[in-house]
């Protein structure tokens, strides 16, 4: 049974190394191309270059690290027992990775236009208690009963170049879109999760009812029980990478509108996002009903000695799933972002933002209430407090430091998690990179001066 939660835990295992997607504090850089990455009617006036820079959240439900490592006896030890405690029926990971590249954006006329390349990396596990608890603790505690135990999981990673335009209608309107092409570098999902474990009271022997498909590109290598490997690179900048056969489309539209010192704007982002995997493509199944005879499988495979081979074989014959090489397609879930700022001054801004996704069907939302104030005409910093993903300690900071046409950008979305990282959820930070050119002083100075309105 050990090499089905190998096969199962992949995704897991191979994103621990990282540190899920509602961005709330892009669209309060004001002057950005990250706020343009939010909507992109918002094109910064003049020229704007866009450097390296970084993104990443990581959402975790139900546990954390000190449920994970605790104090006992005046030592640090590893619990796992206490974190599958506090998990629910159901438990989600998700995280959202970006490295921007390089992009620039300038103006003719009315119209804005601009083109940049990013690489993203997105990652969804949403796993029952029951898959921690068969494989820390056994099946023995299921004896006459059936389980589901079947995490559902897409990790991708993928290139994205876009090439946007924004165009301002009158004095107050300013309407923007972006066409995005996506190349994908590698990708491991689950087209179908069911799986059913009976533990038989009699005899004590094990059912799986699987009903299992596992899709991968460019990310595992099977080669029978004792030879698993995962290869997730997602930071592969190699040429193969950035042009490759495994592509697709997606497109992001925006709106901002100026009523008197009152802005409002919309945006929805990745709509239609979806890849075509057809290049370094495997497909592993496993179908029908498996029988094997044990108390304890998890317990027999942890344990040492002979029986650990003779366990191992016994698997191998059993659960051995069937590998094909069909292409097949993701989707990325679309982004909304809805957003209303007010200028109380020609250095302090006030608004309400609000944000929804749909990312294999696990929803996020999000709502907070915003200022930022300019402390100096090179330092502007602002904040946020909101509801997100059901929890109300999100308190936000971003700054952006002007140094000539140099613009330094740094925010996260709970800046309590960095005080308190044991005990986060959620973890959340950006550092960007601009170089502004062309603008009036009046653009750099007022608050909205970036809207070009």
């Amino acid at each position: 049974m050990k090499h089905i939660f190998i096969l199962l835990a992949l995704a897991a295992i191979s994103i621990t190394p990282l540190r899920g997607q509602s961005d709330l504090s892009s669209l309060l850089l004001s002057n950005s191309w990250q706020e343009m990455n939010a909507n992109p009617a918002l094109q910064p006036a003049g020229i704007v270059v866009n450097l390296p820079g970084f993104y990443n959240n990581l959402w975790l439900t139900n546990i954390t690290f000190n449920d994970l490592v605790v104090e006992e006896n005046g030592a640090t030890v590893l619990d796992i027992s206490n974190a599958i405690g506090q998990m629910e029926a159901q438990n989600i990971l998700r995280e959202d990775f970006d490295i921007e590249t390089i992009g620039i954006g300038f103006h003719v006329g009315r119209l804005g236009l601009s083109v940049g390349h990013r690489l993203r990396f997105n990652a969804l596990i949403d796993y029952p208690k029951t898959l921690a608890q068969l494989i820390w603790e056994g099946n023995a505690q299921f004896v006459g009963e059936t389980v589901g135990f079947g995490p559902s999981f897409d990790l991708t990673a993928y290139h994205e170049f876009a090439l946007g335009a924004s165009y301002k209608i009158g004095d107050n309107v300013q309407v923007g879109g972006k066409v995005k092409l996506l190349s994908g570098g590698a990708n491991l999902n689950t087209e179908r999760n069911d799986l059913q474990l009976t533990t038989s009271d009699d005899v004590y022997q094990l059912t799986l009812d699987a009903d299992l498909l596992l899709n991968t590109a460019g990310s595992l290598t099977y080669d029978g029980l004792r030879d698993v490997g995962v290869d997730f690179n997602y930071g592969n900048f190699s040429t193969s990478s950035l042009f490759s056969s495994n592509s697709g489309l997606a497109f992001d539209l925006g709106i901002a509108v100026q009523l008197g010192k009152l802005q409002l704007s919309a945006s929805a982002l990745d709509l239609g996002a979806e890849i075509s995997w057809d290049e370094q493509v495997a497909n592993y199944t496993l179908d029908g009903l498996y029988e094997f005879e044990g108390l304890d499988v998890a317990q027999q495979l942890l344990d040492d000695g002979e029986s650990f081979g003779d366990v191992i074989d016994s698997l191998y014959n059993t659960y051995e799933p069937t590998e094909t090489n069909n292409g097949y397609t993701t989707t990325i879930g679309a982004k909304y972002y809805f957003s209303g700022q007010y200028e109380v001054s020609e250095d302090i801004l006030v608004g309400l933002i609000a944000y929804t996704d749909n990312y294999k069907d696990v929803n996020t939302t999000a709502v907070a209430v915003s200022g930022s104030i300019n402390f100096s005409p090179v330092l502007r910093v602002g904040g946020f407090y909101g509801l997100r993903n059901e929890r109300l300690d999100n308190l936000g900071v971003n700054a952006t430091l002007s140094l000539g046409p140099v613009r330094l950008i740094a925010a996260t979305d709970n800046i309590i998690s960095a005080f308190r990282p044991k005990d986060a959820h959620l973890a959340n930070f950006r550092v960007g990179l601009n170089l502004a050119f062309g603008q009036e002083k009046e653009d750099v100075d007022r608050s909205n001066g970036n809207r070009m309105f």
